[in-house]
């Protein structure tokens, strides 16, 4: 276990600062396509990612958003965040975003289409209810 702990650092550690700088471009297109969607409010902490990480938090339900995502990903292969957890402030849903190697080929625009995709399935009367935002 430790030898392949190794390898990977020595693998992943060079490419670590591609995803930095590519995460930036990943929060940016994310504020872009939640402003272009008309989500009421939103957040990427931190506005300027300074790691690979950084969180979206969003006025949803966290259960409504992991649905979408699943659904998202049925209908199209496309996975855009992983699971929602309840925000520590009550009606917000939180997430963290991780972009390594594969995040790398996501470009602005299909990182606002995706985000597009995945919010018009929380409002989709096809049991996808849930999705309104929390006020």
């Amino acid at each position: 276990m430790a030898l392949a702990g190794l390898a990977g650092l020595d693998r992943e550690l060079p490419r670590l600062p591609a995803y930095v700088a590519h995460a930036k471009v990943v929060a940016e297109a994310l504020k872009d396509a939640f402003r272009t969607a008309g989500v009421p409010w939103f957040r990427v902490h931190p506005d300027v990612p300074h790691t690979h990480q950084f969180q979206v938090w969003l006025p949803y339900p966290p259960e409504a958003l992991t649905a979408a995502g699943v659904r998202l990903a049925e209908e199209t292969g496309t996975w855009v965040f992983n699971r929602w957890d309840a925000a520590p402030v009550p009606g917000l849903a939180v997430t963290e975003v991780s972009v390594a190697a594969s995040a790398l080929a996501w470009t602005p625009a299909a990182v606002r289409d995706a985000v597009g995709a995945l919010l018009e399935r929380l409002d989709r009367p096809d049991g996808g209810g849930g999705g309104a935002p929390v006020r």
